[in-house]
């Protein structure tokens, strides 16, 4: 091999050198004195190699036994030698099972046995140095490497194979009822989070189980098992980790689903009745649907269920659950919605059945600004300027959003709004629908309440009466309005008319 193309080969392969120093030396001067040692022995023995495509194995032999000399001289400072090196540095790159099973039991190795033996076999630390880094006495890092060899040994003459997890994860939307901002809303949308909660539903596992279940080294999952305990998403039972609320699973969704189609039926007609007999314009359609469903299942039948909400930790009122997302989810198909009211400082109602046929769903902004809702019903009574800056951040969000019209300056609501009297006589003119639904959702969830009990593990029973009627936000909800877009009933929101699915009630 020529000068040439050996200064090629070592300037590709340099930063490799690099990071394989990095990871065994205590920081980064000693890692590029290493690599420097290195680099220089291959020039020095470039002579021996009369292939050009066998450089790369006898660049890590060269450095394999670079790094050997230079782990003799560190040993003279060692403060505790313990037998049976697991770690044999030059191997680290072969390709061989049994370093293979070693590295797959390190990654499922808890973290304070982890620690000690990287930073010991690895890293070269002292006891002392580990000791002082870790917090620990000596002999308490002693016993965590002799506990650690006997750990790995062990699992490394089992068979261990990755869950179906691993490649086959499950997608869930976590759900929140109560009153509170969801604290850990961010953390539940976090693919791994909702896999180990998935993981645990029916079975405790423990950490190392729920590695390889996941298929995902335990290092990087360790955090995550720490904040879902935290939110109390999950629970401990010695070792042991559990899921500890609700997850509608699809075999459950779809047993549900067989044994409620008349009673989803039901609803459906019973909507589609109101609006063809009645010749409603599509904006009008939406609106009178979104009333009939929040009356019947929002207002009156969870009046009845007596809904409780658990105080968290965080003080939040609420109820958390998961869905598991099959692909035949109305809720997939762009009818997911969030349902929401809230009031003015003077007592004025802005009422939300938010369906994604609008895109956004917005309610979230004024369900957790009370300026927003302020500054929208004062708009719908006339109010057009606004001095305060962050008002006009407001108004100008609104107006974003779809949900204010500006004129030349003119600011007008783009949303039906009714007095509480001219309210009241619209929601009369629908009580026959309403109760109609009621009754068929009442329906739903008496059979949904039977197959939620079958489906549920045994500490979540409990919950399966309040859960049956959460199950109904698919079933008596996202369903009918699904089924009624597919027979052409009602059709999404084109940009035209007022936003059919939000409504102000002034006091």
């Amino acid at each position: 091999m020529d000068k040439t193309e050996l200064d090629s080969k070592i300037t590709q392969a340099a930063k490799t050198i690099l990071s394989y120093c990095i990871i065994r030396t205590s920081n980064r001067f000693e890692a590029e004195d290493l690599a420097q040692e290195i680099i220089l022995e291959i020039y020095k023995s470039a002579h021996n190699i009369r292939n050009p495509e066998a450089f790369y194995g006898f660049m890590w032999s060269v450095a394999g036994n670079v790094y050997k000399q230079w782990c003799k001289k560190k040993a003279k400072n060692k403060e505790c030698e313990l037998t049976d090196n697991l770690i044999d540095s030059e191997e680290l790159f072969e390709d061989n099972s049994e370093v293979g099973l070693l590295r797959r039991e390190l990654s499922l190795l808890c973290e304070k046995y982890r620690k000690a033996v990287v930073m010991y076999y690895v890293e070269n630390k002292s006891c002392s140095q580990i000791s002082e880094h870790l917090s620990i006495s000596e002999s308490m890092v002693k016993y965590l490497l002799f506990k650690s060899r006997q750990i790995l040994k062990e699992g490394m003459s089992m068979e261990r194979n990755y869950g179906q997890q691993s490649y086959n994860p499950k997608e869930l939307s976590v759900l929140y009822w109560g009153n509170g901002k969801n604290t850990y809303n961010s953390l539940y949308e976090n693919k791994i989070s909702q896999n180990i909660l998935f993981a645990c539903y029916n079975d405790k596992l423990t950490a190392e189980e729920i590695s390889l279940e996941l298929g995902i080294a335990l290092p990087y999952i360790e955090d995550v098992l720490k904040e879902l305990v935290e939110c109390e998403a999950l629970g401990l039972d010695g070792r042991r980790y559990y899921t500890d609320m609700v997850i509608f699973t699809a075999d459950c969704a779809v047993e549900v689903a067989n044994k409620t189609r008349e009673f989803r039926k039901n609803i459906s007609d019973t909507l589609s009745e109101v609006i063809t007999n009645t010749k409603l314009s599509n904006s009008e359609a939406w609106l009178t649907v979104c009333c009939i469903l929040y009356k019947a299942i929002f207002e009156n039948l969870q009046s009845k269920v007596n809904i409780e909400l658990p105080e968290n930790k965080f003080g939040e009122s609420c109820i958390v659950w998961a869905v598991e997302k099959p692909t035949d989810s109305m809720r997939n198909k762009g009818f997911e919605f969030g349902v929401s009211n809230t009031e003015s400082s003077s007592g004025d109602r802005v009422q939300f059945f938010d369906f994604t046929v609008n895109g956004e769903m917005v309610h979230h902004s004024f369900y957790s600004s009370k300026a927003f809702t302020n500054v929208f019903t004062d708009i719908a009574k006339g109010k057009t300027d606004f001095e305060n800056e962050y008002e006009k951040v407001v108004v100008a969000e609104l107006v974003k959003k779809g949900y204010v019209l500006n004129d030349n300056g003119k600011l007008t609501v783009n949303v039906p709004v009714f007095t509480k009297e001219e309210f009241e006589r619209f929601e009369s003119r629908l009580d026959g629908a309403v109760e109609a639904v009621e009754k068929n959702a009442r329906s739903i969830m008496k059979e949904a309440e039977k197959i939620i009990r079958n489906y549920i593990p045994v500490h979540l029973k409990k919950q399966a009466y309040q859960m049956a009627y959460f199950r109904i936000f698919e079933d008596a909800v996202s369903v009918p309005v699904g089924t009624l877009a597919e027979n052409k009933v009602l059709y999404p929101y084109n940009g035209k008319g007022l936003l059919p699915t939000t409504y102000i009630i002034l006091k």
